[in-house]
């Protein structure tokens, strides 16, 4: 049943993904102390979306996101049981490829290879990885039309909210 699911989405998916990027998008930057987040507000598109949670063959979901550019330029913050360091990151969503699920990725990167285009969601560049695992995108009944990110600190950790469409990914940085 579920092999079916996938193979309806995947026929049905490059019909509803737009084919020409949006031209209305815009950088956004959020700051807490010692912590930088910019990321580009991107329309929500459910179709490829739920193509990239698939693992659909289409090419936009067989490939990495960078969904936002971190910047750590006070002290290290830790995720899960890795340190991140000091510098500049990509965090890199990762499609479902092997039919676990999705992944998030801290990548040490050159954001100047990221955003040469703000009207599509680039690749990541090679970089070290700090970190990566399972992404926990669930599911809220607020629709959010664009890609939101807030940044909240507070006992010795920093918050990373992704908000988009109806998806929601929460990032817990340990000072």
């Amino acid at each position: 049943m579920k092999a079916l699911a996938v193979t309806l989405l995947a026929l049905a998916a490059p019909s509803q993904i737009p084919k020409q990027p949006a031209k209305d998008l815009f950088m956004h930057t959020l700051k807490a102390p010692g912590v930088e987040v910019r990321f580009v507000d991107y329309h929500w598109q459910p179709a490829l979306f739920e193509a990239f949670e698939a693992g659909a063959s289409i090419p936009e979901a067989k490939r990495n996101w960078v969904v936002a550019r971190v910047i750590l330029d006070d002290r290290p913050l830790t995720l899960g049981t890795a340190r991140v360091p000091v510098g500049n990151y990509g965090l890199v969503l990762w499609p479902n490829l092997d039919g676990k699920g999705m992944e998030i990725e801290i990548r040490h990167v050159d954001m100047r290879e990221v955003y040469p285009n703000l009207n599509a969601l680039a690749p990541a560049p090679r970089g070290e990885t700090f970190y990566r695992g399972r992404a926990a995108f669930e599911k809220v009944s607020e629709l959010q039309p664009r890609m939101d990110v807030t940044l909240t600190e507070g006992d010795d950790r920093v918050t990373l909210t992704i908000r988009w469409g109806d998806r929601r990914q929460v990032l817990e940085f340990v000072r």
